[in-house]
Parts: structure tokens; C-alpha cells; sequence
């Protein structure tokens, strides 16, 4: 399953297998160009009575560098993907329970963090866990130039003037998350934002025939 060019806008090619791991509640490999990574959903648990919440799930997420210790870039990208996920997942049918998510960089080519918010979606819809919404990560790089280029490759993050990512929820495509580097103007970003939300609609289709075809599978 690939992604197909929408308008103007054209993602990097998309590939995902779900249940690739047999012990978690929710899992899936995830491609979008040659970066790829793998994220499993494992909960609601049972958990220490000092970790619980009266009220919601207690959400756990955990990130694995390719190759080396942790570091803090690595503790961003936990925080990132897990308030971004505590905005999707229905929580409160879940109290005093744990859900954990772990994530594991397997390649980076590029859009690394945007891969790992996409193929933790995946993976949660994978666990069965209920969901106000899904969501979509998309990711664009704004050059010596001022031109903005969608998903950027590795190379071009590296020469970029500014990286602004953002994450957009199925229903109104409202904005979820945010995050940017470097300089950038008002404009810019704004530019940025609304193409961003309206190639999440290219995700989100790639979400829909990917669950199709696992339906079908099972089914």
C-alpha cells in the first residue's frame, strides 16, 4: 500500500505490516521512505497503586534510539508521542490501569519523529484500545530558499533553514501537536501548517486501506 500523490502535495511512499509482534496487545512496522520504525501497544495493565490515576489510563511511552544510550532528543520524542496519544486515546474507560507504548527507531532516513507518531497511531488501532480519534504526523523543511518541501530526506533537514512538524487530529484536522527548529516567519509557518493539514489527508487514507486490508485478512 503506497501513498498516491493529493493536489500538489506528494509523501514519501508509506508501507506498514500490523501485528508484527505476536506477544503485544498492538503492534506495527511502519516505512515512510527508507526510515522505518516499530511501535507496540501493550495495556490496559494492571500497576503499582502509587502509579494510578482515579480517573484515566496512566500512559507510558518509551523510545529506542537505533543504536546508543538514551539521550534527551530521545526523552522529547516520548513526550511528544505521548501527549499526542493522551489527546486520542479514551483514557477515562481505562482508570487505574497502565498502557504502554515503546517505540523503536529501526532506520533514519529523514522524518524520523513523524514516522514514530504515525506508526504508534497504527499500532494503537492495532491494540483495540478505544479512541476519540486517530492522527496524523506530517513534517516539512523550509530551505536557504524560503521554499517549503514536504517530508523532507535527511540531507535536506540537515541544510534546512527551520523544520516544523505538525500533527492533526481525523475529525476536524485540528492541530494537535506542533513542533519546529530554526528561524522561520509568521508566514511562513502559517504556509507551513496548512499544507501540512491538507496532506494529512494522504495519511489518513493510508490508515483506512491499511485497516481494510487487515479486516479482510481476519475476516
Amino acid at each position: 500500500m503506497v501513498a498516491e500523490d493529493f493536489k500538489d502535495f506528494k509523501l514519501k511512499p508509506m508501507k506498514c505490516e500490523l501485528n508484527y509482534l505476536s506477544k503485544s496487545d498492538g503492534s506495527a512496522i511502519l516505512a515512510q521512505g527508507e526510515t522505518v520504525v516499530l511501535a507496540s501497544v501493550n495495556g490496559p495493565l494492571d500497576i503499582k497503586i502509587t502509579s494510578q490515576s482515579m480517573e484515566k489510563a496512566t500512559l507510558e511511552v518509551l523510545f529506542s534510539a537505533k543504536g546508543g544510550k538514551p539521550n534527551v532528543s530521545d526523552r522529547f520524542k516520548e513526550s511528544v508521542i505521548r501527549q499526542t496519544c493522551e489527546t486520542a486515546i479514551l483514557g477515562c474507560l481505562y482508570p487505574r490501569t497502565g498502557i504502554t507504548v515503546t517505540i523503536q527507531e529501526l532506520e533514519d532516513f529523514g522524518g524520523l519523529l513523524t514516522c514514530a507518531v504515525n506508526c504508534t497511531c497504527l499500532a494503537l488501532l492495532n491494540s483495540g484500545l478505544s479512541m476519540k480519534h486517530v492522527v496524523a504526523a506530517v513534517g516539512c523543511a523550509l530551505d536557504d530558499s524560503g521554499n517549503l518541501v514536504l517530508e523532507p530526506t535527511y540531507d535536506q533537514i540537515q541544510s534546512a533553514a527551520a523544520t516544523m512538524h505538525f500533527v492533526f487530529d481525523s475529525r476536524a484536522k485540528t492541530l494537535v501537536t506542533g513542533f519546529t527548529t530554526g528561524i522561520f516567519s509568521e508566514g511562513a509557518y502559517d504556509e507551513a501548517l496548512e499544507r501540512c493539514r491538507a496532506a494529512s489527508d494522504l495519511v489518513f487514507d493510508f490508515y483506512r486501506e491499511v485497516v481494510a486490508t487487515y479486516c479482510k485478512v481476519i475476516g
